[in-house]
């Protein structure tokens, strides 16, 4: 079985490129705002969450304080435009597992999803209480 992957954005160009970058590999699911999000998360039990930040409605910081609310665990990696260290941090503190800005290199994220669900890594590295995370930018 693939291991799954929920990409949430308003945009639906880079939901379209995200999803093609994860050929085979990978059960890429889809979602356009975080209403929508929450349903698959919690219908589809996705391993890795890439969830942009600015959206309408519920705000990808609405949609991860809730994922943590819920008891629901999968890894969430923040998508967003904005590359200030405060957003970053806020992000981590909700239970984010990393960041990254936009525009942001595939290979990166397929890095990320590779990390993610692989038995050495994954989920191991992202238990409630331990903080491992990083904050990734497009540039390094």
């Amino acid at each position: 079985m693939n291991p799954k992957i929920l990409i949430v954005d308003d945009d639906e160009n880079i939901r379209t490129v995200l999803s093609k970058a994860f050929p085979g590999d990978y059960t890429v699911s889809t979602a356009p705002d975080g209403e929508a999000a929450l349903e698959l998360i919690k219908s589809g039990k996705p391993d890795l969450v890439f969830l942009d930040i600015a959206m309408p409605g519920l705000s990808g910081f609405d949609v991860l304080a809730r994922i943590k609310e819920a008891g629901l665990s999968p890894v969430v990696w923040m998508l967003t435009g904005e590359d200030e260290l405060e957003i970053a941090l806020k992000a981590l503190d909700l239970g984010a597992a990393g960041y990254q800005t936009k525009p942001f290199d595939v290979v990166k994220l397929r890095e990320i999803a590779a990390d993610v669900v692989s038995t050495e890594g994954g989920k191991k590295k992202h238990l409630p209480g331990d903080k491992p995370w990083s904050v990734k930018k497009s540039d390094e």
